[in-house]
């Protein structure tokens, strides 16, 4: 699956060893001095470029470094999981890339697709999550960042988690086999439903969801 292009930075998401942790909360100054991330594709090319816009700009180098390999990762594996759904004749991509709540239209309905780890604050253990996934969707619904970032729009959540090593489920957002046979079973049998949200300041919202559950465990 994928083109030329594709399976070249899937090559390039492989090469990195590992993923420091976020330095500071994203925001906008950051994100406005990193947008070179969207057009580089090559990991070499990534670092020369933060280093020569740290020092033209003055940020500290070491943590703007760990800014943009986080962003680029998240992006590109994104970008990724959502070919991989939009490769199926139910779903079409939004036509604006930059549309702030939706990525794709699954059976006419319009989705933000989301990749999240599954979440150790969670109170209900993986199990009880994929027994009732209406909880699992309202608990994310609920925590998502109140900077900007909340919304109710529709959404469909790809949850991802290393069994063995929770600490790795960062590495699942580049198992593609894995995504693939996850994105996959979702097609297969696709369960939507609706929450009923309280609006942080407005009347009460009725999202669709779904929850696409991509998980690792080592065969021994």
């Amino acid at each position: 699956m994928g083109n030329g292009l594709d399976n070249d930075i899937r090559a390039e998401l492989l090469q990195l060893r590992r993923l420091p942790p976020w330095p500071r909360v994203q925001g906008d100054e950051w994100d406005a001095h990193s947008r070179f991330i969207y057009h580089i594709r090559a990991l070499d090319a990534l670092r020369q470029e933060t280093r020569r816009v740290a020092a033209e700009a003055g940020l500290p180098v070491n943590d703007f470094a760990r800014y943009v390999i986080n962003r680029w990762y998240n992006l590109h594996t994104h970008q990724i999981a959502l070919e991989m759904l939009c490769a199926y004749p139910r779903v079409r991509r939004q036509d604006d890339p930059r549309h702030p709540t939706v990525d794709l239209y699954l059976d006419g309905i319009p989705f933000d697709l989301k990749l999240t780890r599954f979440p150790r604050a969670y109170a209900h253990s993986l199990e009880h999550a994929r027994a009732h996934p209406q909880t699992l969707a309202r608990w994310l619904y609920d925590h998502q960042s109140s900077e900007g970032r909340y919304h109710t729009a529709n959404r469909l959540f790809l949850v991802l988690h290393h069994a063995d090593d929770p600490a790795r489920t960062w590495e699942v957002r580049r198992m593609f086999g894995l995504l693939a046979a996850a994105i996959d079973e979702f097609m297969r049998a696709t369960h939507l439903f609706q929450l009923d949200l309280g609006g942080r300041d407005g009347p009460r919202q009725r999202p669709w969801t779904g929850l696409i559950f991509c998980i690792y465990k080592e065969v021994r």
